[in-house]
């Protein structure tokens, strides 16, 4: 039980979650909140310092704490991009010096935590829907906005289904006091993975979207 509500939390930091809420930026209209996401993160693209970004990083800490979501929820958020953010670090030091280095790890930072305050303070409905209305142009090209929708929300909702799935295999291995290397892992998983995209499948069809 311990591994899977470690799983489940392993792929919500990957993800985010939506966390209930009443601040402002809960209550702030999507297409609003979506702007401002989208301009900050242009102008840490655009800026190119680091020190602009360190900044941007901080602000997005602070209204975390200020909407509720907490700066140790902030902080757990950046926990998976840890080895890209070393192996970043790395190359621009070597490569650029450690100005550059700084400018690319923190916009990278920056621009997650902006998208997560987005992700935390919409429920998925609503990003699932402003997506389909973002994608309407797209119907005079002949695709269904809806279909982008719901191909978009099965792999958000897929990826915790596959955390869970690893942790009842290591939970399976476990109670037969056997240690499985990764690699073991891989088959049994992707026939669970193919057995419910099966399935899933079905279920689509069965509702006339095939």
């Amino acid at each position: 039980m311990r591994d899977r509500a470690r799983s489940r939390s392993r792929s919500d930091d990957l993800l985010g979650t939506y966390v209930p809420g009443t601040s402002l930026l809960h209550r702030c209209p999507l297409w609003l909140k979506a702007l401002l996401v989208l301009g900050a993160c242009l102008a840490v693209m655009t800026a190119r310092d680091w020190r602009f970004s360190l900044c941007t990083l901080a602000l997005t800490a602070a209204v975390s704490a200020a909407c509720g979501l907490g700066v140790r929820r902030w902080a757990r958020s950046l926990r998976p991009l840890l080895l890209l953010v070393v192996l970043l670090t790395a190359y621009h030091l070597v490569a650029n010096g450690p100005a550059r280095a700084a400018d690319v790890v923190l916009s990278l930072l920056a621009v997650v935590t902006l998208t997560r305050l987005l992700i935390s303070t919409t429920p998925l409905p609503r990003l699932i829907d402003g997506l389909v209305l973002l994608s309407s142009p797209l119907r005079l090209a002949g695709v269904d906005p809806e279909r982008i929708g719901l191909a978009v929300s099965l792999m958000i909702r897929s990826v915790p289904w596959l955390f869970g799935v690893l942790a009842s295999l290591r939970d399976a291995a476990a109670a037969r006091t056997v240690r499985p290397h990764p690699v073991q892992l891989v088959t049994p998983a992707v026939i669970s993975t193919v057995d419910y995209a099966h399935r899933t499948g079905e279920a689509l069809a069965a509702r006339g979207l095939e």
